[in-house]
């Protein structure tokens, strides 16, 4: 169908669920007025990481459809079937090994892998949780502290992440 079937025929692209905005314009004004530029005055672009979740839901269904202009749309109940991890890189592009987290201690399809390319944490809901948080975090301060360098580590600030005391060579910015 082209672009034309569906004006013709009075279809549109609707969206089945979402988000209502979560970060304000007035939030975002203090952070590039005082943090970012305090964090910049202090570290190398280099030694400036940003880190964040991501979660991949492989068994969901799309969240659009065509639907006639007027009609209701609704969706039914989500797959929760993930597969989630934190991916960080620095402002220069210096990625750091990805970590991820999954439900299965043992999982089958690395039954035969002796090296995985990226960290693994089992979970039982394959959530962060600030205890795996946590060990994350002082993992990479052992990094760093064995290769001599400080960093800033912006990550964004959730239930999952709390503050960390006794870091030596990562400093948490939320």
């Amino acid at each position: 169908m082209d672009v034309f079937t569906f004006f013709r025929h009075n279809i549109s692209l609707k969206i089945i669920g979402g988000e209502s905005k979560s970060v304000t314009p007035e939030m975002i004004s203090s952070w590039n007025e005082t943090t970012l530029p305090t964090i910049l005055s202090n570290y190398k672009l280099e030694d400036i990481f940003n880190a964040d979740e991501f979660g991949l839901f492989y068994q969901c269904l799309p969240d659009k459809t065509y639907r006639l202009k007027g009609e209701k749309c609704s969706g039914g109940k989500k797959s929760k079937v993930r597969f989630n991890g934190m991916a960080t890189g620095s402002a220069t592009g210096e990625i750091l090994l990805m970590f991820t987290i999954g439900k299965s201690k043992k999982r089958r399809c690395f039954k035969n892998v002796k090296h995985l390319p990226c960290g693994y944490k089992s979970q039982k809901k394959s959530w962060m949780n600030s205890e795996i948080f946590e060990e994350w975090v002082r993992k990479i301060d052992r990094k760093f502290r064995a290769d001599d360098r400080k960093i800033a580590l912006i990550i964004d600030n959730c239930p999952a992440h709390p503050a960390i005391p006794n870091l030596t060579n990562v400093q948490l910015v939320f």
